[in-house]
């Protein structure tokens, strides 16, 4: 059964006991504390900003294509932080931050990071969860409409079903595919 968690899809059904849960661009943390708070699951948050997490198991860092430093371009818009050429802040691979944190193969990974999801999605070559949740941000201009068939393209030689991408109008930024989910098909 899918649910709408803090702007982002998921299949709940499909957790057991002890789900590891990474959420990519945690920001205000609503879709890691809905997890956090059943207390059965193990939730990991990542962003760019320096949050305050609380009891939150949380590490700034980026995800990205490849492992390096990058910079941080923070805009008027908060939720529109996003990584850029530079020497700010550690980058990870996301085969690299799971080997980090030791998991090796998540139950759910949201990704909500403005623009690099083209680069971390494109530099995976077998599937690190059951299901992916992601907002693409083809809005930005960072990428286009070809890369993000490039990247469901992609998804599903790694073996995911699309169980919902659609093109809407949200958040007074225009169309975009905000909340889109994948789940792994686990007859392949």
């Amino acid at each position: 059964m899918i649910k709408v968690i803090a702007e982002h899809s998921i299949d709940e059904s499909l957790l057991d006991y002890g789900a590891k849960i990474l959420d990519i661009g945690c920001r205000g943390f609503g879709f890691m504390d809905y997890f956090r708070d059943k207390c059965k699951y193990h939730c990991v948050g990542v962003d760019i900003d320096n949050l305050d997490p609380g009891n939150r198991n949380f590490l700034q860092v980026a995800i990205a294509g490849k492992t390096q430093m990058v910079g941080i371009n923070k805009t008027n818009d908060p939720q529109a932080t996003c990584i850029i050429p530079g020497n700010e802040i550690q980058a990870y691979t996301l085969v690299g931050f799971s080997e980090l944190v030791g998991v090796s193969y998540w139950d759910i990974i949201k990704m909500d990071i403005e623009g690099a999801e083209l680069e971390v999605i494109m530099s995976l070559t077998k599937a690190p969860a059951k299901q992916l949740s992601v907002e693409f941000h083809l809005h930005t201009g960072i990428y286009t409409k070809e890369d993000v068939d490039q990247m469901l393209y992609h998804l599903t030689l790694l073996g995911y079903d699309v169980i919902k991408h659609d093109f809407t109008s949200e958040h007074g930024a225009g169309f975009n595919y905000w909340d889109s989910l994948f789940i792994l098909n686990d007859n392949r």
